[in-house]
């Protein structure tokens, strides 16, 4: 069987959209760079995360742009984070700031996540990093795959982040994660009965198959089926 298709749906293109932490700006951000490899391995791929600037004049397609800088400066440490476009910064300082702030940050990225969600119809999300936009996205009752990294979880060690990312680990369809010592820890520390996938990879080059696997491992789990996916 086509690993991309859809069971029962006669060979249709299985349908991600991919949500990361990282900026998101085309064409050559690491999620864009990660849909286009999708697309070589016949998965229709979308793109939903943060900007570097305000507003886009135009939204590229395929694109869905969470956008934070006007939302967050009242804080200038996140303020930075959100405009230098790496994801570690911006992990660290959204679980520094304010609950009231905290809370802003969360209902913007909700209605750009809906937003991307009720456009694209995907079969399955995809979030690079266990961070907020974690369980925003497992809200919208799409089966959910996470690809944890080990600054993930020292990012989200305490406060009301942790609260967010153990509800998402606990109920998403599948946990990837980049090495066998953070899924120790992802079971360790975190959720002890967490979807763990077998196997460990970055979110780099070649990562398309792995994407499309573990986004088809929390469609199984949907489905009521995940034993042969899922350590």
């Amino acid at each position: 069987m086509d690993l991309t298709s859809i069971q029962g749906g006669g060979g249709r293109r299985m349908r991600i959209l991919l949500i990361d932490h990282a900026n998101c700006d085309p064409p050559h951000s690491r999620a864009h760079r990660l849909r286009a490899d999708l697309e070589t391995v016949r998965v229709r791929a979308m793109v939903c995360g943060p900007a570097s600037v305000p507003s886009l004049a135009e939204q590229p397609q395929g694109m869905f742009a969470i956008h934070l800088l006007d939302t967050v400066a009242a804080s200038r440490k996140l303020h930075a984070a959100v405009q230098s476009g790496a994801a570690q910064p911006f992990l660290t300082a959204v679980a520094a700031v304010s609950p009231r702030l905290l809370g802003l940050v969360r209902e913007t990225a909700r209605q750009g996540i809906t937003e991307a969600v009720d456009a694209t119809n995907p079969d399955a999300i995809f979030v690079i990093h266990a961070g907020i936009l974690a369980d925003l996205a497992i809200e919208t009752g799409v089966p959910v795959a996470v690809h944890v990294a080990a600054g993930d979880l020292v990012a989200a060690a305490t406060g009301p982040v942790r609260e967010l990312v153990l509800a998402a680990l606990g109920s998403c369809g599948a946990v990837a994660t980049e090495s066998a010592e953070t899924a120790a820890a992802v079971r360790r520390d975190w959720v002890d009965d967490a979807l763990l996938l077998a196997e460990s990879w970055g979110v780099g080059p070649e990562a398309a198959s792995h994407v499309v696997a573990a986004c088809r491992a929390a469609l199984q789990r949907r489905r009521g089926n995940h034993r042969s996916s899922i350590s």
